[in-house]
């Protein structure tokens, strides 16, 4: 195996979520070469299905402050520390990315484009983690949400695939499983 190879696979094998960043800035340099390796994710028809909001600063609690206005208009009110939670739900890291599909009338093409979005996700992840970020893909139910969705700025035919959070780690991550185990355990091979 080439040095290069073994540092994509080191980079991919290494990978774990962080659950807890610090609040460090990550200089924008950073946030755009990742971003750069998520538009390399496989994509049939060449759609370029992805949108990315990239959220700093106050952007990030704007977004979080659209997503109390759907849990309070879904669950009604809420105590403050219930309001105070999910309005800084965004604000556990320094920037967070809206990883946004465009999607068209067409249902296949549609599965297709939100799968190419995915794999930009994992490339994401990937290239923070090659230099040093700690990131972390979240979904629920904020990814539904029409509230978020229009304070991201995203209209009709749009959705939100995940939000990575990225900021310096606060911790080393853990180990990562034995992948040995889980390929013996997830797949069946056939034909070999």
């Amino acid at each position: 195996m080439s040095d290069r190879g073994d540092l994509v696979l080191d980079a991919i094998r290494s990978r774990r979520s962080a659950t807890r960043v610090r609040p460090d800035p990550v200089p924008r340099e950073l946030v755009e070469e990742a971003i750069g390796a998520a538009v390399r994710a496989p994509n049939h028809h060449l759609t370029g299905p992805w949108r990315f909001v990239v959220l700093a600063g106050g952007a990030r609690r704007e977004v979080g402050e659209a997503h109390l206005r759907a849990v309070t208009r879904l669950r009604g009110e809420l105590p403050p520390e219930g309001v105070a939670k999910e309005a800084g739900r965004l604000e556990r890291a320094p920037v967070v990315v809206a990883c946004c599909v465009v999607t068209g009338e067409d249902p296949v093409q549609a599965r297709e484009d939100r799968d190419a979005v995915a794999a930009a996700i994992e490339n994401l992840l990937i290239a923070a983690q090659a230099r040093g970020l700690g990131a972390m893909w979240r979904t629920g139910t904020m990814v539904d949400e029409p509230e978020v969705q229009e304070a991201l700025g995203l209209g009709a035919h749009d959705a939100v695939v995940g939000f990575v959070y990225l900021g310096w780690p606060d911790a080393p991550p853990a180990p990562p499983p034995d992948s040995a185990e889980e390929v013996r355990r997830s797949t069946v091979w056939r034909g070999w």
